[in-house]
């Protein structure tokens, strides 16, 4: 298992932004990360104040970064400055809501790649059950302009 200062010597998520907690395990072309859903996320004031629900772009967000761990993982992340940016969000499906007090179980493959280029396919689950999926595509940029 990776914790989450693990999970930052890799991705350069941080703050309310990074929005995996651990990573339970990963290969070259899967991952499986934890996002622990708390009440007192940024989202939770504004997505709704009397029931707060996990934006679905979130947890597409919460799928791409534990994809983004495990290519920077398994590729290396130039000294920390490799930078991941979605190219494509496809066929997004929510099947449940995501409330504060959920644990997502975020399960990401890859399904081909080119260069720089990844498409994955994500699943996001709670208590077994699968709240959202999405493919997508990123491109990963080992030379950023920052």
């Amino acid at each position: 298992m990776v914790d989450a200062q693990g999970i930052e010597q890799v991705i350069p998520h941080r703050g309310d932004m990074r929005l995996i907690d651990e990573i339970r395990e990963f290969t070259d072309k899967t991952a499986v990360g934890i996002k622990h859903v708390r009440d007192n996320e940024f989202w939770c004031a504004g997505h709704f104040p009397a029931k707060s629900i996990m934006p679905g772009v979130l947890i597409v967000e919460a799928l791409a970064q534990t994809a983004c761990f495990m290519i920077m993982k398994t590729h290396g992340n130039n000294g920390g400055k490799m930078l991941g940016y979605f190219v494509s969000i496809e066929s997004a499906r929510f099947a449940r809501m995501v409330l504060p007090g959920d644990t997502l179980e975020l399960h990401v493959e890859e399904v081909a790649s080119k260069l720089k280029m990844h498409k994955f396919s994500g699943n996001a689950f709670v208590n077994g059950v699968r709240v959202a999926s999405a493919t997508f595509s990123a491109i990963m940029d080992d030379n950023p302009q920052i």
